[in-house]
């Protein structure tokens, strides 16, 4: 973790100017200027709402976000008598603050956060040694005190079960607080004095971490077997490499900054071995400024695109690489001179990029405005950068698991139906392509911008986008009568005979499975709805756990789930929409989303 100790005046005297950025060759075999301003990545910044020096971020289900604000900058603590911190929620949407929670008296500062799968946020207090909660919807605060005394709980993540993890950065353990059960499990790393650091949960729902003392930097994994592995990012210890935050990549791989270094890591899941490197490659950006101090990469995340995106907190830049290992860095100066962006950094799932100014008092957006797929670089040698390590195995590979595991909040499909009159639903916005009975039944078309299906007799089903064991689908339509007609999401859905089904039918809101052509209602709660009118519905599967919710469209949505059943038939499957239709009925679709959880 860095601090403070760099002065300022120090730091400004090496600053580019304002919105300059630098696209310099991954092999150092030439290098460009571009501008923030141009096609490629607008960015810009505004001023927290209350409080100071802002930290970690998170999205909830409506695509708000969330920013720690301790009021302070850990070194690695804050002084004893620091007021307890700030919550704020921002909505992109309006470009607007939502709300600003004060922690109450007896808690501590909040330095990342995490939203759980009912709308709670979760945030570790290393200075009170708790965990805390927030339920927005009653405004209530909730903390808990974690077992190991002085343990520093840190980062934190939620699992695929609702579990919430966290690392424990003054210790060497990682923990688990189970909110059913109100009860904490600790697992120590075998390296002693690991301090761990950032972590995150895969599509696997393996749990993966930084241990970020220098004299140790390794990645560690606990396996949804109960397995702690440790993975050497260099055989050799090297001054400066302390691993901070870490992320997955839409194939499956691990991602982390790597802090004084300058660089960003990866681990190629399939190559690695616990113990030692095989699988990893680290990769040095361009630096900017040569009298800032150095440098310092803290926040990362990826896109669905695959670019993974970091910031240096030195070198107040923020920038991308592609996850396949071959391409450019692309590096942009962050819209406020030596803002210090540091472990704030997040991609939502329209692949904005937040990240906060902790020095600036700021959050900051950086928009794709005409991003080009990460292009190879074809029948070059590494010279001097990347840094890779020493392990002959460690050359970067794109290939892809057979069946990767998107990370939580990757949108897997989506469609808007903007496109021409025609027969059938075709290709979706996003560029895929509708399957089940919308990619060869009659009763589907394109009009008017929108997509529908009329003078049906039946059932009908339309799939969109890879297989997913957690994740949730929002869409908004409308029918032109509810008499023995339904419409309605599908999760998990392997074909027309085995699938969970959430629904309007007029009169309710439907859980449903049928499995081998056999259906069953799990839940069914009451839900007028009038023909003619548009509605959304938002339909979730996490773990076993099934959940849904329906509201006029254009309304608030609600805050709660409707209605909610537990069910362990069906483990995956595909996302997508499934309607009841009469001859003489028409649906008429408007938008659809399915997204990673």
């Amino acid at each position: 973790m860095d601090k403070r100790k760099i002065l300022l005046s120090l730091v400004a005297l090496g600053t580019l100017a304002g919105s300059l950025a630098l696209a310099f060759s991954m092999f150092g075999t030439g290098a460009r200027s571009v501008y923030a301003g141009t096609p490629g990545v607008s960015v810009k910044d505004f001023y927290l709402p209350a409080g100071q020096e802002p930290w970690g971020t998170t999205f909830d289900r409506s695509g708000n976000v969330w920013v720690a604000i301790p009021g302070c900058d850990p070194a690695p603590t804050c002084s004893s008598g620091t007021p307890p911190g700030k919550i704020a929620e921002y909505n992109p949407s309006t470009s607007s603050w939502i709300a600003t929670y004060q922690l109450p008296s007896g808690f501590a500062q909040a330095l990342f956060v995490a939203v759980d799968g009912q709308g709670n946020l979760w945030f570790p207090m290393p200075m009170s040694n708790s965990i805390g909660m927030l339920n927005p919807n009653s405004n209530t605060f909730r903390q808990w005190a974690v077992p190991t005394s002085g343990a520093g709980p840190w980062d934190v993540a939620i699992d695929r079960n609702g579990k919430v993890w966290f690392t424990e950065h003054f210790t060497n353990q990682i923990g688990e607080f189970d909110p059913s059960s109100q009860t904490f499990k600790e697992f120590a790393t075998p390296a002693g004095n690991s301090q761990p650091y950032g972590i995150v949960v895969d599509g696997s729902n393996n749990i993966w971490f930084t241990e970020n003392n220098s004299s140790v930097a390794m990645i560690g994994e606990y396996t949804t077997g109960g397995v702690l592995n440790e993975y050497k990012i260099r055989n050799s210890s090297a001054g400066g490499l302390t691993p901070h935050l870490i992320a997955v990549d839409p194939t499956g791989n691990i991602w982390w900054s790597e802090g004084w270094v300058g660089m960003i890591g990866e681990l190629n899941v399939k190559q690695a071995q616990a113990g030692t490197n095989p699988g990893v490659t680290e990769y040095a950006y361009p630096a900017t400024c040569g009298s800032c101090g150095g440098t310092h990469a803290s926040g990362i995340s990826v896109d669905s695109n695959g670019l993974v995106w970091f910031t240096d907190a030195l070198q107040s830049i923020f920038g991308s690489f592609p996850d396949s290992g071959s391409g450019s860095f692309s590096v942009y100066q962050t819209p406020t001179q030596n803002s210090h962006p540091h472990d704030g950094l997040n991609v939502d799932n329209q692949n904005r990029i937040w990240f906060t100014e902790e020095f600036a008092n700021k959050l900051a957006v950086a928009t794709q405005t005409n991003v080009p797929p990460p292009t190879p670089t074809v029948g070059t040698s590494p010279t001097t950068t990347p840094t890779k390590t020493s392990s002959p195995t460690v050359t970067p590979s794109a290939t892809m698991s057979p069946t990767p595991s998107p990370s939580p909040g990757v949108t897997l499909a989506q469609d808007s139906f903007q496109r021409a009159n025609q027969n059938g639903w075709g290709k979706a916005s996003d560029g895929l392509t509708w399957g089940g009975d919308a990619g060869n039944t009659s009763v589907f078309s394109i009009k008017s911008n929108t997509g529908q299906l009329s003078n049906g007799n039946n059932n009908y089903s339309a799939v969109l986008g890879p297989k997913a064991t957690n994740a949730e689908v929002v869409f908004s339509g409308s029918m032109s009568s509810f008499n023995n007609t339904n419409m309605g999401a599908v999760l998990r859905w392997t074909d027309g005979n085995n699938w969970y089904k959430a629904y309007i039918d007029g009169s309710n809101l439907v859980l449903q499975k049928k499995v081998n052509g056999s259906a069953s209602i799990l839940k069914s709660v009451p839900f007028a709805a009038s023909a003619g009118t548009s509605y959304t519905l938002r339909f979730s599967i996490l773990g076993s756990t099934l959940s849904v919710k329906a509201w006029k469209s254009g309304t608030t949505e609600p805050a709660n789930w409707m209605a909610t059943a537990t069910d362990g038939t069906f483990a995956t499957g595909f996302c997508g929409l499934r309607m009841l239709d009469q001859s003489g009925t028409t649906v008429t679709i408007t938008s659809f989303q399915a997204l990673a959880q």
